[in-house]
């Protein structure tokens, strides 16, 4: 049978064939080494040999032999075979070793890649392209459209076994359906079974099914669901022979993912419901003793005990919403019973805000006023805690005006001075790089934001205790800076409080400290500045386990990405980091939101941008959301201008109405370039001098940053049926002649299609086609 290598493999192990002696194959079985080893060895006379074979030796130099080819090198675990390999590498000159192994490089061989007398193909290299994986069918018979092989090749992610099972079935005469898919993957876990699984040790096999429940597993998780003492023993022991599992990171293990399917399906096979149970509880209290409540939750609920997930979510109810991840448990929580939920100020407390947090006031209302009815029959401790939810909630509901919370604030206090009540753990940032856009929007205080600081600064800090730590002189040092203000000595002042803040404080207050002091950055034209200060709190927060704040801080680094033009980086993390799905509106997600917004402007999807913020819109009105407002009014204003709509006049008309109300500078100018056209083009004359102060600060930030939300490129007419076939042909690195044998056109005729689609999408070259054809949404990037 004919081996199917891509070029890029073949083009890398000619430059490691070139500068080394030996070359590593190191893939999980499946991926063909063997076959690959054969067809790159080229001419000359090949030894074959396992390291499994009893009595295994390696050939003489003096033996006539151009290329060893050594498989199953994990096998190889005679400290003497080792060295006699170690030998032959220093000693051969004019011959080439080809070493197979299932499991990764091993540390006696590290010095010889380290020297670069041995380079190392993985697993990566092996797969196929979509190019390779046609031929492959093809020598089967199998001829497809590039949609059907796209798919194919999206199910199979290129792995060659996968390929060649489905092609002998492709072959037979059988579709491309979803029961030729399961009946490949039941034939690959029989061979896995029989090459791979039944050679383990037997205790190794039951610590791999009982831990292929976890997608990513640590010794300790190991310890508590097998009950194995030698299970981290077993797992470093594994890491050395196979490739089938992996180190994501230091005492992080996870499983390659059809391995991981083959493992589940062999424990479904030898445990009974009720053993698979009591793993998922063990896991659960890994999870639980760990405080990942989100995990624990997930398999006490496989497991079926009610009664953990119940007091899983009282003990995350006291959590803020950003800390106690309300969205991802909410199927947890709408599965308690009403009755269940009435008797626990705190999950009351949780269905309130959780309602709150999709939009369903009334629900939350409701749930407010339940609480209220179970204080008023409460008495001692249970009133007491009943009366600290509800500050919490007065607080917190982003449906509650903030402009109440200047008498609150001081009420709250004197209850806590006089131990009447206990403030659950809090964040008024709500896991954003912003307080007066954060968990509320406290744009109402900034028109009197200097006397607030001096009034209100003691009570509010004292009140949320370490969440209020540096609260008031960041929200000052934002009211400012949203005002178009020089806030470099208030910046300076955040810096020194910084590590105070850490010790001291919460990673929310940092995040907004930080975020601060990056907008000042970009402000200043320093955007690299903001965003190295940006990926170094990133390191800290994973370091710390943080991770909470990772989405958004990420959407943040992506609009730096934009101002800086960096659109591939922009792309990625459109797509796989934006939500995308703006029919269910996550509000904790806003920024995220409005930063896809953002992206789809960028990359030339101005109708996109109006579908994400579309729904966006009555949350901004109905929690007064004035920063929101004014952001979603200006880039809705900047998408129409871009379709040609008269209604971005309007637009742009609430947002200045609703800067100039607050003397919001910034809000507006921070979009620089892409709002100037509609600045210099509006009718609105509400307040002369507020926006030429806006337009002034808006053409530097359009000088610093050119690129920023630039009208992608655009078509120059539509494309036809027949010419949008020929792009994605074009964009498969088809020649004419194949486009013309896929479409049955004639070759003049597919000149002629390629040059108006060249001139359609406003390049001269084919090599640049696919790039435009990403930018403009043709094909996925």
């Amino acid at each position: 049978m004919e081996t199917f290598l891509t070029d890029a493999l073949k083009e890398k192990y000619k430059q490691l064939a070139d500068r080394c002696r030996a070359v590593l194959f190191s893939a999980p079985c499946g991926f063909g080494k063997s076959c690959a080893a054969r067809a790159l060895a080229g001419p000359g006379r090949t030894v074959t040999l396992s390291a499994r074979e009893p009595g295994f030796s390696l050939p003489s130099l003096k033996e006539k032999w151009n290329t060893l080819i050594l498989d199953d090198l994990e096998e190889l675990e005679d400290e003497g075979a080792q060295q006699a390999l170690c030998g032959l590498l220093r000693s051969c000159r004019s011959h080439r070793i080809l070493l197979l192994s299932r499991g990764p490089l091993p540390g006696w061989l590290l010095p010889f890649q380290t020297t670069g007398v041995l380079g190392v193909l993985t697993a990566q290299d092996l797969l196929l392209d979509r190019g390779t994986a046609d031929k492959l069918l093809q020598a089967h018979g199998v001829y497809l459209s590039a949609s059907e092989l796209a798919a194919i090749h999206k199910e199979t992610n290129g792995y060659p076994l996968a390929l060649e099972l489905l092609a002998q079935h492709l072959e037979r005469g059988e579709a491309f359906a979803a029961a030729t898919s399961d009946a490949v993957r039941q034939e690959i876990f029989y061979y896995y079974e029989e090459a791979v699984f039944r050679r383990m040790e037997k205790a190794t096999r039951r610590l791999l099914m009982e831990l292929s429940l976890f997608e990513t597993v640590t010794p300790e998780l190991a310890r508590i669901v097998t009950g194995d003492p030698h299970a981290n023993e077993r797992l470093v022991g594994l890491l050395r022979q196979t490739s089938m599992m992996h180190l994501e990171k230091l005492g992080n293990y996870t499983f390659w993912p059809i391995f991981r399917q083959f493992l589940r399906w062999e424990l479904d096979q030898k445990y009974t419901s009720d053993q698979r149970c009591t793993l998922c509880d063990r896991g659960a209290l890994y999870y639980e003793l760990n405080e990942d409540y989100g995990s624990a939750l997930k398999f006490y609920t496989r497991s079926g005990n009610k009664a953990k997930v119940a007091d899983l979510l009282v003990k995350n109810a006291g959590l803020h919403p950003g800390m106690g991840h309300y969205l991802e448990m909410e199927p947890y929580y709408r599965a308690l019973p009403e009755a269940e939920v009435r008797k626990n100020p705190a999950l009351m407390q949780a269905m309130s805000m959780l309602c709150a947090m999709e939009m369903d006031f009334a629900g939350s209302e409701r749930w407010y006023a339940a609480l209220e009815e179970y204080r008023a029959g409460a008495a001692g401790a249970d009133a007491r805690e009943a009366r600290s939810r509800l500050a919490w909630l007065d607080i917190g509901l982003p449906q509650r005006e903030v402009e109440g919370l200047t008498e609150l604030f001081p009420r709250v206090f004197t209850l806590i001075k006089n131990r009447e009540i206990s403030l659950p753990a809090f964040s008024v940032t709500s896991t954003l790089p912003s307080l007066m856009n954060g968990g509320k929007d406290f744009s109402p205080w900034s028109k009197r934001d200097t006397l607030l600081y001096k009034t209100l600064r003691l009570p509010v800090e004292a009140a949320l205790g370490k969440d209020g730590v540096g609260l008031a002189d960041c929200a000052l040092a934002e009211s400012l800076f949203e005002k178009g203000e020089d806030v470099r000595n208030q910046a300076m002042k955040l810096l020194a409080m910084l590590e105070h803040i850490r010790r001291e404080g919460t990673p929310d207050m940092e995040f907004a400290v930080v975020g601060l002091l990056a907008r000042v950055q970009i402000d200043a034209g320093r955007a690299q500045d903001a965003r190295e200060s940006l990926l170094d709190l990133r390191e800290r927060f994973i370091r710390q386990e943080q991770t909470r704040f990772l989405p958004n801080l990420d959407a943040f680094v992506c609009r730096i990405d934009m101002m800086q033009g960096n659109d591939a980086a922009v792309a990625l993390w459109y797509r796989d980091k934006a939500p995308r799905n703006p029919q269910y509106l996550q509000t904790l997600k806003r920024y995220q939101y409005f930063t896809q917004a953002m992206a789809q402007l960028a990359l030339g999807d101005p109708q996109g941008a109006q579908v994400t913020l579309a729904p966006l819109e009555p949350y901004c009105q109905l929690c007064r959301r004035h920063i929101d407002g004014i952001s979603l009014n200006l880039l809705r204003a900047v998408a129409e201008y871009r379709q040609n709509s008269p209604d971005w006049k309007p637009r742009l008309a609430a947002a200045l109405d609703a800067a100039r109300e607050f003397g919001f500078v910034r809000t507006v100018s921070q979009y620089g370039g892409a709002v100037l056209p509609l600045l210099e083009h509006t009718t609105w004359d509400a307040d002369p001098s507020f926006l030429a102060q806006v337009v002034r600060k808006a053409r530097r930030q359009g000088a610093y940053y050119p690129q920023f939300l630039s009208p992608a490129q655009q078509m120059e007419a539509p494309l036809s049926e027949t010419e949008r076939q020929v792009l994605q042909l074009l964009c498969a690195g088809k020649s004419n002649a194949e486009i013309g044998q896929a479409l049955h056109i004639k070759l003049p005729t597919v000149k002629t299609h390629v040059s108006h689609v060249l001139k359609k999408l406003q390049v001269s070259r084919r090599t640049q086609v696919r790039d435009a054809a990403q930018r403009l949404h043709f094909i996925d990037r």
